[in-house]
């Protein structure tokens, strides 16, 4: 509700403690000097969430899991959500604030565009017959 009441369009949850946890159906992560963190605690450890660590170990970009302070989480370079159907998506505000002059960061273009180009070659991806249905 507080998000509604801010004019939010997403919100980011935090835990009884004030630590980034996730989004409301998504994962968040951030980059601070070149290292992309994710929250250790209340987060869904899915899916997607592994396959930007395994694109991060790819691509030579450190990466952490820890606990995010709300005002750290803020204060980031750039800031992402993960989404199995909406893969890495860069995120231009928070909480008003412009990021990277309302344009997607750096390291979260990296991966975004390297997660759609796996994705359109088959990367974690099952076909399926459906002729014997």
């Amino acid at each position: 509700f507080e998000a509604q009441d801010a004019g939010a369009d997403y919100a980011v949850l935090l835990d009884a403690e004030g630590n980034v946890t996730e989004g409301a159906g998504f994962n968040v992560m951030c980059v601070r000097d070149g290292k992309v963190v994710s929250p250790a605690r209340g987060a869904l450890e899915g899916i997607t969430r592994a396959s930007v660590f395994e694109l991060c170990d790819e691509m030579g970009v450190p990466h952490e899991v820890r606990d995010i302070p709300a005002a750290e989480f803020r204060a980031a370079d750039e800031i992402f959500t993960c989404t199995t159907a909406g893969g890495i998506m860069p995120v231009s505000r928070i909480d008003g604030r412009r990021m990277n002059n309302d344009a997607p960061g750096p390291i979260s273009t990296r991966l975004c565009d390297r997660f759609w180009t796996k994705r359109a070659e088959g990367w974690h991806a099952t076909p399926v017959d459906y002729s014997a249905a």
